[in-house]
């Protein structure tokens, strides 16, 4: 695996510092190997000002068997000797505006996704031209308190919804309607518990190793989840209800 990400990183890196807007690359792998229909290697490309055209970056990419890119142009997906490779470009001043919000207390979303701020915390640097990534991680371990506070309070809101959702669907009979509410359920779930840890939500594949590692989870959690989670047909989906409404109050015992 090592040699794997060594030559890719040997063809994609050159490319990136060649473009003057980068300043920082980080680099995340999902998936075991590549066999792993997971797997994939990402680079979060962080940067001011404006990068190349989509055009120019797939020519760039001429070497690849495979290049696409979102209408946006903010993700491209290239294949490298079928070894997957994504990469996202993003603007260094949007992530300085939404931390200085949240610095500032009472200001910035508590609602905000904090994905983004996981893969700045957790990415290895492969290029850096200035002290953006360490300054920006060391804001991250800095977020008051107040922000997380805010945002248990608006999850914990959620959750109440979220229930009531699941119960009307329930009793209503409507399957879309159940299978959507119960999806909804489960993420305000994760994210509050993550809240509540103080912890930024990882990828979704992540989403149960890590949830089951937080330190802090209601009684009978894993056991619970697994319930919910699962397709035993004697788990009707009433009991997933109150399977759901004992989570609910177990977790909010937590706030």
């Amino acid at each position: 695996m090592d040699a794997i990400l060594s030559i890719t990183n040997e063809k994609v890196l050159p490319i990136l510092a060649d473009w003057e807007a980068v300043d920082s690359v980080l680099m995340l792998r999902f998936g075991t190997d590549r066999y792993d229909p997971s797997f994939f290697i990402s680079y979060d490309v962080y940067y001011r000002g404006s990068l190349p055209e989509r055009e120019s970056r797939e020519r760039a990419f001429a070497f690849a068997a495979g290049f696409e890119s979102t209408l946006d142009g903010q993700k491209d997906r290239v294949l490298l000797d079928d070894v997957p490779v994504r990469l996202e470009y993003k603007e260094t001043s949007l992530f300085d505006a939404m931390l200085r919000e949240i610095g500032e207390g009472d200001e910035g979303d508590p609602l905000v996704n904090t994905y983004g701020f996981y893969r700045l915390e957790r990415g290895e640097v492969l290029l850096e031209r200035s002290a953006w990534v360490a300054r920006t991680r060391a804001s991250l371990r800095e977020i008051p308190d107040a922000f997380w506070t805010r945002r248990i309070d608006a999850f914990s809101a959620r959750m109440d919804h979220v229930l009531a959702d699941l119960s009307t669907a329930v009793f209503s009979g409507e399957e879309l309607f159940y299978q959507l509410s119960l999806a909804s359920f489960l993420s305000t779930l994760c994210t509050l518990l993550f809240s509540i840890n103080r912890r930024f939500e990882p990828a979704g594949r992540l989403l149960t190793e890590q949830l089951k590692q937080l330190p802090l989870l209601p009684e009978e959690f894993a056991t619970r989840l697994e319930y919910l989670l699962g397709h035993d047909s004697a788990i009707t989906d009433k009991r997933k209800r109150e399977i759901a409404e004992l989570v609910t109050y177990s977790v909010l015992r937590l706030v």
